[in-house]
């Protein structure tokens, strides 16, 4: 029977990871035994039946990859709703009709160098609430990479997944959502349009900004965000 997972990162959407019993907290010195790689015999499961929120970040990166506009990418692999924790949009990565994931392959991922966030720290998730940074491992039944002999600490794991760029541009929307928790207020449906495209739609802030760079059109459409929520 097929069952959805989700693969959320918390200073987006606020959620933890499912259920208890698939996660061990780690603190970042710990380590913890785990390899994934082609012809192992899990090989891809964790590409399917995915419930898999997209950070700003996340969005800019897979949209290069495939050589697409932000706005083409979101329209053709995204779908969006406001997040009942967090008030805010969220997007969220539209799965195949059979549940796997449009960019996954025999080989693996199609976009692998610019995986999002899940799929990169996986199998650890990165859980911030306020200035705390905590990591867990999850555990699923499928996942044989556990049973591997290759051995790392938490610090190591990032490194290694070249995810220190993600971790410090999902921070700075994490500021978003530190704002709008702070302000008390509901959004508009006007404001959550405009924070939508200006923290996902890089391209389209860029038209209405005329930023040249992806960083700093990124950075400033997410501050832009949090002005809008701020200044009421």
């Amino acid at each position: 029977m097929l069952f959805t997972r989700k693969i959320t990162i918390n200073q987006f959407i606020n959620l933890k990871p499912v259920t208890p019993h698939m996660q061990e907290e780690l603190e970042p010195i710990e380590r913890f035994k785990f390899a994934c790689y082609l012809g192992i015999n899990c090989f891809n499961e964790c590409c399917q039946n995915l419930n898999l929120a997209l950070t700003p970040y996340d969005v800019l990166r897979m949209s290069r990859a495939l050589e697409l506009i932000t706005t083409e990418f979101l329209e053709r692999y995204t779908s969006h709703h406001i997040g009942i924790a967090t008030g805010l949009p969220v997007v969220v990565l539209k799965m195949l009709p059979d549940g796997r994931c449009p960019f996954v392959t025999e080989n693996g991922c199609s976009i692998y160098a610019d995986r999002p966030t899940p799929c990169r720290l996986y199998p650890l998730a990165r859980v911030r609430a306020g200035d705390e940074v905590q990591y867990y491992l999850l555990r699923e039944d499928f996942c044989m990479g556990h049973m591997e002999g290759k051995e790392w600490s938490v610090v190591e794991w990032v490194e290694d997944q070249e995810a220190e760029d993600y971790n410090e541009m999902n921070d700075l929307f994490f500021e978003l959502i530190s704002a709008k928790n702070r302000s008390g207020r509901n959004l508009t449906d006007g404001e959550l349009e405009r924070i939508y495209r200006a923290c996902f739609d890089v391209d389209w802030f860029k038209k209405e900004t005329g930023i040249d760079g992806d960083l700093e059109a990124l950075k400033e459409g997410i501050r832009f965000s949090i002005d809008l929520i701020s200044h009421v």
